[in-house]
């Protein structure tokens, strides 16, 4: 008796991961952090996010100048094929401008992130204390 596996087909798509927000006051600025992973055997990059929470979400990153750290934004965001792309404090990240309302730990913030073919994926993100 032979014994047949089918093999699962790789993911592919965009595969967000350990999704997380820092508490903020309604009116403030608030951070978002996550993982994308580019299942596909080409790049893409990430153009947009954008959540109800907030009047503009931003992708930001934290750069180093004279010793001094600045926050400089990013239009577009690279992923290669088969890899992944980090969102973490002290480097990229997502930028809540103008928070609609506060975001308390336990709370859950809606986003959705806008890829350079077309295609977009909605995430729910934890509001967690660092």
């Amino acid at each position: 008796m032979s014994a047949c596996a089918t093999a699962e087909p790789p993911p592919s798509g965009r595969i967000v991961t350990s999704a997380w927000a820092r508490p903020a006051d309604s009116g403030a600025t608030g951070g978002a952090y996550l993982t994308i992973l580019n299942a596909d055997s080409v790049a893409v990059e990430l153009v947009s996010a954008s959540s109800p929470v907030a009047v503009a979400t931003e992708v930001h990153e934290t750069m180093e100048h004279d010793g001094m750290s600045h926050m400089m934004p990013r239009t577009t965001v690279p992923i290669a094929p088969r890899d992944s792309m980090v969102m973490k404090p002290g480097g990229l990240h997502l930028m809540l401008m103008q928070l609609t309302r506060a975001l308390v730990v336990n709370d859950t913030i809606p986003m959705t992130l806008r890829f350079s073919r077309g295609d977009s994926v909605m995430v729910r993100i934890p509001v967690v204390s660092p």
